[in-house]
């Protein structure tokens, strides 16, 4: 099992990716949050809101990355996966199970 962390500029990009994510089972559950990001881009420092989505699932890495590239609005989006082995066993199986077959 593992959470993967993508952001998206706003609610209806976050929802619209949500939505490709969890109908092919590829992500079980997306936890959808607010955020406030300062960042340096093209020699300026940014100050954006955005979407944080925390995306659980046990599909492979380089799956759900290329899944991600191909639906999301960023020109190359950040996606970074934490494994998360030590979950509470009957919710680390209901992750698992909801996304069956899309290892």
């Amino acid at each position: 099992m593992k959470f993967v962390l993508t952001s998206t500029s706003d609610k209806k990009s976050a929802k619209k990716l949500v939505k490709k994510l969890i109908k092919p089972k590829i992500a079980a559950c997306v936890s959808l949050f607010k955020a406030n990001s300062i960042y340096f881009w093209n020699s300026k420092i940014c100050d954006e809101k955005e979407r944080i989505l925390l995306i659980k699932t046990a599909v492979k890495f380089k799956k759900i990355a290329k899944f991600i590239k191909a639906n999301h609005n960023y020109e190359f989006p950040e996606i970074v996966a934490f494994d998360a082995d030590n979950a509470f066993k009957k919710y680390k199986i209901w992750i698992e199970k909801s996304t069956r077959g899309k290892r």
